[in-house]
């Protein structure tokens, strides 16, 4: 995860921005993530950051409100890019010892080939300074990767109408 890149100085750094930090379940439950939950504490002390409960399971009211998302490798970039708003992907991970070194083949054979899209799909950093920029970037040129959404989502999801429930309910009653 990218979450143990960030130091304190997180709110700070994203000081002109509302930040709404939506964590993984794990990261808000699971013992060996404590440090996480002692970091998101420290965050929330700022008035620019909200830190999402456990409670808060459902990423979609935050996608709706917000202008930009800010992810590590995670399929969420794929359902947020298909409301074609702006990517930012953190392509630095603290990964444990087994994925480190002579070992780090293991981490290459467990993701997902589909994160090379990201690549095409989002603004990268590969570290947590050049957030900010990325960031402003992003919300500064909405339209720069909107193509590669666009297409992304149309390959991945297909048609995004609104008409998604119509077309199954037309399919079930022609195939029953």
């Amino acid at each position: 995860m990218a979450i143990e890149k960030f130091d304190e100085s997180l709110p700070q750094l994203l000081a002109d921005y509302n930040v709404l930090i939506k964590p993984h379940y794990f990261s808000l439950t699971k013992e060996r993530y404590e440090g996480q939950r002692a970091l998101f504490k420290k965050w929330a002390t700022h008035e620019n950051v909200h830190i999402a409960g456990v409670e808060d399971y459902n990423l979609i009211p935050f996608m709706q409100i917000s202008d930009v998302m800010l992810s590590d490798a995670s399929s969420a970039i794929f359902e947020y890019a298909a409301l074609n708003k702006p990517v930012v992907w953190c392509d630095f991970y603290q990964t444990r010892w087994s994925y480190r070194g002579i070992l780090k083949f293991r981490l290459e054979k467990r993701l997902d080939p589909d994160l090379q899209m990201f690549h095409d799909l989002c603004t990268r950093a590969t570290l947590p300074k050049q957030v900010p920029a990325a960031i402003e970037s992003a919300l500064n040129n909405p339209e720069k990767l909107e193509p590669q959404r666009l297409q992304i989502t149309q390959d991945m999801v297909g048609a995004t109408d609104g008409q998604c429930s119509e077309r199954i309910k037309d399919y079930i009653l022609a195939n029953s």
